[in-house]
């Protein structure tokens, strides 16, 4: 008898896998029927963008539909993540952003029309991006502590840019005010690309932007890099100090870029974005263009990027006071 239930247990189970193998193939196989939405919600030229740009163009080859980058700024990325919230769970419409509007937006103090862990479905960190100090060339300041000087003799009249209030180069630049004592003034930009522009244009003498965005102006001389908010000097820097080692010990400032879809989407659609992701990022080609921008290609599991959202979220819950420098 007892043998006899094992092997009509064994029967049922099998035919239940051999049932659910076919559906969850089924799902797969469906899936994307239409061109992929990818809302960046910043303005075109910064980190986030370029990744997005990155996946886009080789979504095609991998899942059969192409990916159609949708820049949505404002608020610091809340506009445009807020749009993805409200949208359907099928995987046609996914959000590439940074740490901004996921778990920095929530401790601004400002009304958010989404929450970050019950409104979307993680499906990967994608990368990391040191946060790198740059000035206009005319900016009489060619070390961070001539920059530092230049700040203490006047106070409130030296501008750092960023990609808007609450955004992770808001942070550092917030962040660097308060471990000096300094009243340098924040600008906030509808994104990156903007603030680099108006650097540039000596509309603000200097900004905290991710690697990845002003690396190629640095290389041309139309800014200055005078420090990086990692622990280690950047790789595609090596010339230029740690903001730590130049004067202001335990600084540090790094980015991420990470994919979510709406809450709801079904597990084998974001395993399928996944996996995409995975491969498109380890392709020689876009491996080769992100190096030379200082990116490091993470793409972790999405339960791995649920985890570096909580954490993250819980550490900035703490920092309330440096996000009421604006």
């Amino acid at each position: 008898m007892t043998t006899r239930r094992r092997i009509l247990g064994g029967i049922a189970a099998s035919s239940a896998t051999s049932l659910l193998r076919p559906f969850r193939a089924s799902a797969q196989a469906k899936y994307p029927t239409q061109p992929i939405r990818i809302i960046v919600p910043f303005a075109p030229g910064g980190g986030a963008d370029l990744i997005a740009r990155l996946l886009a163009q080789h979504f095609s080859d991998i899942l059969g539909q192409p990916g159609v980058v949708e820049n949505r700024p404002g608020a610091a990325g809340r506009v445009g993540t807020a749009v993805v919230a409200k949208s359907p769970p099928d995987g046609t419409t996914l959000l590439v952003t940074t740490e901004s509007s996921l778990v920095i937006a929530p401790h601004l103090g400002v009304p958010i029309s989404y929450d970050p862990f019950k409104d979307f479905a993680p499906v990967s960190l994608l990368t990391r991006n040191t946060v790198v100090l740059v000035v206009n060339p005319a900016v009489p300041a060619k070390t961070l502590q001539e920059y530092i000087a230049l700040a203490r003799a006047h106070p409130g009249e030296v501008f750092f840019g960023s990609s808007g209030v609450g955004g992770p180069n808001h942070l550092a630049g917030a962040t660097f005010n308060h471990m000096t004592g300094l009243k340098i003034t924040h600008v906030p930009f509808p994104g990156t690309g903007l603030a680099i522009q108006a650097v540039i244009a000596n509309q603000v003498g200097s900004m905290w932007g991710f690697t990845a965005g002003v690396i190629p102006y640095v290389r041309n001389g139309s800014l200055r890099a005078l420090a990086v908010g990692s622990t280690t000097r950047s790789p595609v820097l090596p010339d230029v100090p740690t903001v730590a080692e130049a004067g202001v010990p335990g600084f540090e400032a790094v980015s991420w870029a990470g994919m979510v879809a709406p809450a709801g989407t079904p597990a084998p659609i974001v395993d399928a974005l996944w996996d995409a992701s995975n491969r498109v990022l380890h392709l020689p080609e876009v491996a080769e263009v992100l190096e030379k921008t200082g990116t490091e290609i993470v793409v972790s599991k999405p339960a791995d990027f649920a985890q570096t959202m909580k954490s993250d979220y819980d550490r900035l819950s703490k920092m309330s006071d440096i996000f009421s420098a604006k």
